[in-house]
C-alpha cells in the first residue's frame, strides 16, 4: 500500500496522541495509539458482517465452497469473514500435484471477489516466506537480528519479508515474536526471540514492526503477556509468565508498553497466565490471557491505553483447552473476555455469537468495540475500501536484489563466535582438508547442509556429511572418524523438530554421544538453532559458534567465519554459561 496511509495516520485518528518514530524510514511512519477511525462505515455493517470482522479463519476453499452450496460466493454470503489464514498444508494436500504458488492467486482472487471489503490475508512467516514457499527467501530468524544488534538491518529484514508477502497477496503477518527467552530449556521461544534482555530487544522489535508497516503490511507483536519464562509449551498446555509484578513491569511490561507506544497495530495474546496480575479464575484455575478480561481489557486496553487490535493465538492449541466444554465455547469466551479477533475459530462461532447477541447474552458494545478497532486498523493501512485495491504487489528486480542483499547482511553480522580458546579458527585447507560434518537434529537430511558442503569444497576442503551418526553403529569403529582433520558438530534442533522438548532425545542424543567421543581439539561445535545447545552438549569443546538459523545466508556466513574471510563482530543476545545448564 502507499506509504501515504501511514504518514497521514495521525490526521485520520480523532482524539489520539502521536509521536514520530526514530527508526530508519520514520519519515513514512507515525506511531499512534489509535483507533478512533474517521471512516465510520463499520457502523453500517450487518450483525453477521460485524461478527465476521472478529474472525480469522483458516482458508479451506474446497470445504468452504461445499458449505456455500458449491461456491465460495455462497460461503462468503453466509459467513462474511474479515480475514483468512492461508495454511500451506491445506493447499499442498488438497491441490496436489499443483504448485501452491499457482493455486494461491486463484484462491485469493475468488475469496476477495466475493468479499464486500478487502480481505485481510495472514500467515506467520517469522523466518521469511522461503521456509514455506521455496520460490521465496528463507531469512535469518529473530535471534539473528538480536545478535546483529542493528535496527536498520532489522527494519530492512522486515521490509524484505513484507515485499515477498505482498507479492503473494498477504497483508497481515503474525509476527514479530516479542517474547524474551529467559529460560534456556523453554522449547517454544528459543531462537525465535530477539533476546532475553528487554533493552536489547525493544529497539530491534520496533524496527521490525516499522519495517512491515512501511510496506503496508500489518504487524502482530506476540505473545502477550510474554513467553519464555517457564519451560511449558502453550501448544500442549497452558503456560505462565511467573515473574513478580516488579520483574514483569521492568521486562515484558516495558517491552509491550514500548511497542504499543511505538505504534503496534495488533497484539497476539497467548495461552499464558500472568499470576502476579490475575485473581479471577475459571473452574478454579487462572485462565490464559486469551480468556482473561483482567489481562486483555483491564491491562492492555485500559492500563496500557492500547487502542489497536487484540488477536488470540490459535484456538486449536492445548493451552486454551479445558476451561470450557469445547473449542467452540472457548472461541466465544475469548471474544467475550476482550479479544477483538479470534484465530482459527469454527464458522459456528459466527452463528453462536449472533444468537447470543440477539438474546442479549453478549452486549452489542463488546462487538462494536472489537469491530471499531479492526476497522481503524483497516483504515490505517488502507484496507477499508476496495477502491484502487490490488491483491498482490509484484516485486521489481531491485526489490528481489534488496531481499538477497539484506539476508546476507543480517547473517554476516549475526553469526557469533562463542568461544575460540584454542585459536583453532580460522581453518585452512592446506593445514588439513578432510572435514566430517556431523548433523544433530530430528528432521535432518544431507541436503540440509548442502550449502555448507558446497561452500567449503569451493575453498579446497573435502566434506563428508554424517546424518545423526548412532553411537551403537559407530562405537566399534570410532577411531576411523579421528582420521578427519576437522569435525563440525552442527545442531539444528529447533522447536517442533520434534514437538515436546528443546533437549535432545533418541537419535540426536546418540549423535552427540558419537561426536563427544572424538578429539575435542578437532571439533568445532555450531548451533543453527538453539543458542544454548553448545553449552549443554559441547561444553568441553574449545571452539563454538552460534548461527541461530539454518538458512542459506547463515550457512554461507559461518563458512566465511570458519575460513577467516569474515571477522565475527556479534555478541550473544542471550546470556549463556548459565548455572542451570551445568
Amino acid at each position: 500500500m502507499k506509504k501515504i496511509y501511514l504518514s497521514l495516520l495521525c490526521g485520520l485518528m480523532l482524539g489520539t496522541s502521536c509521536t514520530k518514530t526514530a527508526d530508519k524510514g520514520s519519515a513514512a511512519l507515525t506511531a499512534c495509539n489509535g483507533p478512533i477511525a474517521k471512516d465510520t462505515t463499520w457502523k453500517t455493517l450487518t450483525l453477521r458482517e460485524k461478527i465476521g470482522q472478529t474472525m480469522q479463519i483458516i482458508a479451506k476453499p474446497l470445504d468452504q465452497a461445499a458449505m456455500g452450496g458449491g461456491s465460495l460466493k455462497g460461503f462468503m454470503e453466509k459467513y462474511p469473514v474479515g480475514s483468512i489464514f492461508i495454511a500451506d498444508w491445506y493447499i499442498k494436500e488438497n491441490y496436489k500435484p499443483k504448485d501452491p504458488l499457482t493455486v494461491l492467486p486463484e484462491i485469493l482472487k475468488e475469496y476477495n471477489d466475493n468479499s464486500k471489503y478487502p480481505l485481510l490475508v495472514s500467515e506467520d512467516f517469522e523466518r521469511g516466506i522461503g521456509e514455506t514457499y521455496s520460490k521465496y527467501t528463507h531469512l535469518p530468524v529473530g535471534m539473528s537480528l538480536g545478535a546483529a544488534n542493528d535496527t536498520a538491518l532489522a527494519y530492512d529484514s522486515e521490509q524484505a519479508i513484507a515485499m515477498e508477502a505482498r507479492e503473494m497477496g498477504f497483508n497481515w503477518l503474525l509476527h514479530p515474536v516479542s517474547d524474551l527467552n529467559m529460560n534456556p530449556i523453554q522449547e517454544l521461544v528459543v531462537e525465535r526471540s530477539v533476546s532475553d534482555d528487554v533493552n536489547k530487544a525493544l529497539p530491534i522489535l520496533k524496527s521490525q514492526m516499522h519495517g512491515l508497516h512501511s510496506k503496508g503490511v500489518i504487524s502482530t507483536i506476540k505473545h502477550f503477556p510474554g513467553d519464555g519464562v517457564t519451560m511449558r509449551n502453550q501448544h500442549i498446555v497452558t503456560t505462565a509468565n511467573s515473574l513478580s509484578k516488579e520483574d514483569w513491569d521492568n521486562s515484558f511490561g516495558k517491552l509491550f508498553k514500548g511497542l504499543i507506544d511505538g505504534g503496534a497495530a495488533s497484539i497476539m495474546v497467548g495461552h499464558i497466565q500472568l499470576p502476579a496480575y490475575q485473581t479471577q479464575k475459571i473452574n478454579g484455575q487462572l485462565p490464559p490471557a486469551t480468556l482473561s478480561k483482567e489481562l486483555m481489557v483491564d491491562m492492555l486496553k485500559n492500563k496500557f491505553n492500547y487502542r489497536g487490535v487484540i488477536i488470540t493465538d490459535a484456538l486449536n492449541m492445548g493451552g486454551c483447552a479445558g476451561y470450557y466444554k469445547n473449542e467452540l465455547e472457548v472461541s466465544v469466551q475469548c471474544f467475550v473476555a476482550g479479544a477483538d479477533v479470534v484465530l482459527w475459530p469454527d464458522v459456528a462461532y459466527m452463528d453462536t455469537v449472533e444468537a447470543r447477541i440477539l438474546r442479549g447474552e453478549i452486549p452489542m458494545s463488546r462487538l462494536d468495540d472489537a469491530v471499531e478497532r479492526v476497522w481503524a486498523m483497516r483504515e490505517r493501512f488502507g484496507y477499508n475500501t476496495k477502491e484502487n485495491q490490488q491483491i498482490a504487489t509484484p516485486m521489481t528486480d531491485a526489490d528481489k536484489a534488496f531481499v538477497k542483499k539484506t539476508g546476507a547482511a543480517v547473517a554476516d553480522k549475526a553469526v557469533t563466535i562463542v568461544e575460540n580458546s584454542d585459536n583453532l579458527l580460522p581453518i585452512k585447507a592446506e593445514d588439513g582438508k578432510r572435514i566430517a560434518l556431523i548433523e544433530v537434529g530430528e528432521q535432518m537430511t544431507v541436503e540440509k547442509f548442502a550449502v555448507t558442503k558446497r561452500e567449503l569444497e569451493s575453498r579446497g576442503f573435502s566434506v563428508d556429511i554424517l546424518d545423526n551418526p548412532h553411537f551403537y553403529s559407530w562405537g566399534w569403529r570410532i577411531d576411523s572418524l579421528n582420521s578427519y582433520d576437522k569435525i563440525l558438530v552442527c545442531f539444528e534442533n529447533r522447536y517442533f523438530h520434534p514437538l515436546g522438548t528443546c533437549l535432545l532425545k533418541d537419535k540426536e542424543s546418540f549423535a552427540v554421544w558419537t561426536a563427544n567421543m572424538l578429539d575435542p581439539k578437532k571439533r568445532i561445535a555450531i548451533s543453527y538453532a538453539n543458542p544454548y545447545a553448545l553449552e549443554i552438549y559441547e561444553g568441553i569443546v574449545p571452539t563454538k559458534i552460534n548461527a541461530y538459523s539454518i538458512d542459506t545466508f547463515s550457512q554461507k556466513s559461518v563458512v566465511k567465519i570458519l575460513t577467516g574471510e569474515l571477522q565475527a563482530t556479534a555478541e550473544s543476545p542471550v546470556r549463556l554459561n548459565r548455572d542451570e545448564l551445568k
